[in-house]
């Protein structure tokens, strides 16, 4: 996204600027491209209302607040379906803030007053009420093979990390039975509560409606079958001797 200048610098100029951002659970942060230091990070607990800009302020669209104690962070997004989803989830997350503001200016701060009240104090109260934020109708999308990918990735990272290999590891073969065994273990637990559901779900029931397919199929699995250790392949034998 394109973000003008803070004007945390005394005699820096507020110009207009390509950068990245990154949103995290303590701060939103920007640099000058991915995987670069940030250049500058604004903790949540200091954004005190994320709001739309007025187009007329920079005649820019797509453009938003983010609202600081003693200065806004103006930036432009890429289109408008960009603008509301940053705009909804930083207010989301933001809204518990203590000294969230109730109003605010909904133009700049340019050449000496704000365009949409004309007062020239730049840090006088806002003029107008901030958005109201309705809890019931924000929506975050799930993506839970996503989400698997990236903790299986995080994980390989990890073991790479420690260089879990056979040269430093006493007994590997210990190891490779405990996880076996840890895999039996949620194994049996999630076949228990198979049997569980099966017994507690009735045909014509609130759970099983008259008509619901799932419920058939399910009759016809093998729910009840015992549960029986898998012997150990080959490979696991050939380490144990």
């Amino acid at each position: 996204m394109i973000k003008r200048a803070q004007g945390r610098k005394r005699f820096g100029r507020k110009n207009f600027k390509q950068r990245y951002f990154r949103l995290t659970t303590h701060d939103l942060s920007y640099s000058k491209s991915k995987g670069k230091d940030a250049l500058c990070q604004i903790p949540l607990s200091n954004i005190l209302a994320v709001e739309r800009l007025a187009e007329h302020s920079f005649k820019m669209k797509n453009m938003f607040q983010i609202v600081q104690r003693e200065r806004a962070l103006y930036v432009q997004a890429a289109n408008c379906v960009e603008e509301k989803e940053w705009v909804d989830l930083l207010t989301k997350i933001c809204q518990t803030n203590k000294n969230r503001l109730t109003k605010y200016h909904p133009s700049a701060y340019r050449n000496g007053q704000w365009l949409c009240c004309q007062s020239p104090i730049e840090l006088a109260p806002g003029c107008k009420e901030v958005s109201s934020v309705d809890s019931n109708n924000f929506h975050m999308t799930l993506d839970p093979e996503r989400d698997l990918q990236r903790m299986h990735s995080l994980i390989l990272s990890e073991l790479n990390k420690k260089d879990l290999t056979t040269k430093n590891v006493s007994d590997p073969c210990n190891i490779l039975n405990k996880l076996q065994e840890v895999v039996f273990q949620i194994e049996r637990k999630h076949k228990c509560y198979q049997r569980s559901i099966a017994r507690d779900t009735k045909y014509g029931s609130k759970h099983a409606p008259i008509g619901d397919d799932n419920y058939l199929l399910a009759s016809k699995m093998n729910l009840d079958s015992c549960i029986t250790r898998r012997p150990v392949t080959n490979d696991m034998s050939m380490c144990a001797s």
